[in-house]
């Protein structure tokens, strides 16, 4: 539940936002869109408890399970380690190497890659390390911050179908629309201090941006 939640990164700094009122479930499925430096990324930060409300309050469930990617999640990485190295690490009861081989070979790292040090591995397989850390979390509610920057087509339409079979809720902030069309219910914008529900569809959405860019062009026309 976010109650009455205002956030500004410090006294001298804008409000981000202000009176925030929500609430996402095992159900929700949501994408957040909206200019760059709205808060999208403030407002995942807020949910997962890395940033503190400046007013308000966020109340979790106590057994909410919260696994969260962003865009630098894969650089946080042991570069030194071996993805099954790395696994065995940050997951104590995980004791078989064999066990831990198919766990990371269901994400495509395969071969040599399971063994080599992960700073050999290009950026599009140490995400692919990177959820497979996210999953053996097994949570409740993913939180996703671009996820898609690193990886080709193939890999964005399997994250697609893997997120449409997982049964817990998402919150998700991409420019990747296709990846949106494919697995948000919901869309809602940050802009202007504040977070609205789009009554439409992400193309719905897409066209309504492209129109306002069109009219911004033709009034600059005018003006010239």
């Amino acid at each position: 539940m976010v109650q009455s939640v205002s956030f500004k990164y410090s006294d001298t700094t804008p409000w981000i936002y202000k009176d925030l009122e929500f609430g996402i479930d095992l159900d929700t499925r949501l994408a957040l869109v909206g200019p760059n430096g709205a808060g999208k990324s403030t407002l995942l930060k807020l949910l997962y408890g890395e940033l503190t409300p400046t007013k308000g309050m966020i109340r979790k469930n106590s057994h909410l399970r919260i696994a969260r990617y962003h865009q630098h999640l894969h650089e946080l990485l042991d570069l030194d380690a071996s993805p099954i190295e790395y696994m065995m690490a940050q997951f104590p009861a995980l004791k078989e190497r064999d066990e831990v081989r198919k766990l990371i070979g269901r994400y495509g790292i395969t071969g040599k890659q399971q063994v080599s040090p992960i700073r050999q591995l290009s950026d599009g397989q140490r995400c692919r390390v990177v959820f497979a850390w996210l999953a053996y979390q097994v949570p409740h509610l993913l939180l996703l911050d671009e996820p898609t920057n690193h990886l080709d087509i193939d890999t964005i339409d399997s994250l697609a179908e893997a997120l449409n079979d997982f049964e817990g809720g998402m919150v998700l902030v991409s420019h990747d629309f296709r990846l949106i069309s494919q697995v948000a219910e919901e869309i809602w914008i940050c802009e202007n201090e504040k977070v609205t529900k789009w009554n439409g569809d992400i193309l719905d959405y897409k066209e309504m941006l492209k129109n306002k860019v069109l009219k911004e062009n033709e009034k600059r026309k005018k003006m010239f």
